[in-house]
């Protein structure tokens, strides 16, 4: 079972997966002790700079609005995931330009064909913001909540606030300085290689749109793992310098 919870000395999210696959040989299901909780790596995409821009408020220059970046987790040390098992993608976003009046960011996710969504008790969505000083759970916020359920759209899924998020407009609400991670989990049904891509449509105004991206890789290799084993997912705003309260 999942145990939704931040630890404040490794910032990671603990995950419990059951039954999981893995590329490489690990001990049969009751053939030993427990392993230790290990922390999933990210093989992330290329960095989108420039998403979006805008006119500074104060300075009257043209700016970088929202910038970010994507990717999908590993098996350590960097082992793909396997057709059947659940993995996840991220969103990471930062913005840091409008210092003003900062953005309702409206988000799409669209899928390669062979992969879809797999949220579940055991393995949910997790929505965290933060400050230069503070984390921000925003599963738990009224205001915003994590979604579960993703509409189609225009671009793939709409990932949105479950609760209205900023001022019931469906964006996330981000200001000069804060930081966005959303995490959805994903299931193969069949191999990939790369080639077809995890894109997430970044919208932080009418009229701008961004996009950032990356290719999975999925094998076919089924190898069942102790279904006790813990898995850790490390969330990347809380690496970022200074380390906030809460992470």
């Amino acid at each position: 079972m999942s145990r939704l919870t931040v630890s404040a000395s490794l910032a990671v999210l603990p995950l419990v997966l059951a039954a999981m696959n893995s590329q490489a040989a690990m001990p049969l299901l009751g053939s030993g002790p427990p392993q230790p909780d290990v922390v999933l790596p990210w093989a992330d995409g290329v960095p989108n700079f420039n998403i979006a821009s805008n006119v500074n408020c104060i300075t009257g220059q043209i700016e970088t609005r929202v910038s970010g970046y994507t990717g999908y987790s590993l098996l350590p040390p960097n082992l793909t995931p396997a057709v059947g098992e659940v993995f996840y993608t991220h969103l990471v976003l930062g913005h840091p330009g409008n210092p003003c009046t900062g953005s309702a960011v409206g988000i799409e996710l669209s899928l390669p064909p062979g992969v879809q969504t797999a949220v579940s008790a055991n393995d949910p969505t997790f929505c965290f913001s933060r400050s230069q000083t503070n984390l921000f759970n925003l599963g738990t916020d009224p205001e915003y909540g994590c979604p579960t359920t993703f509409p189609n759209s225009a671009n793939g899924l709409r990932i949105a606030p479950p609760h209205g998020g900023l001022g019931g407009s469906g964006g996330w609400g981000m200001h000069q300085g804060f930081w966005l991670e959303l995490l959805i989990p994903l299931r193969a049904t069949t191999p990939q290689l790369g080639t077809n891509q995890i894109v997430w449509t970044i919208n932080p105004d009418i009229g701008q749109f961004g996009q950032v991206r990356v290719g999975p890789q999925v094998n076919n290799i089924i190898i069942f793992r102790d279904d006790t084993e813990g898995k850790l997912l490390q969330l990347t705003i809380c690496t970022v310098q200074p380390i906030p309260q809460g992470c």
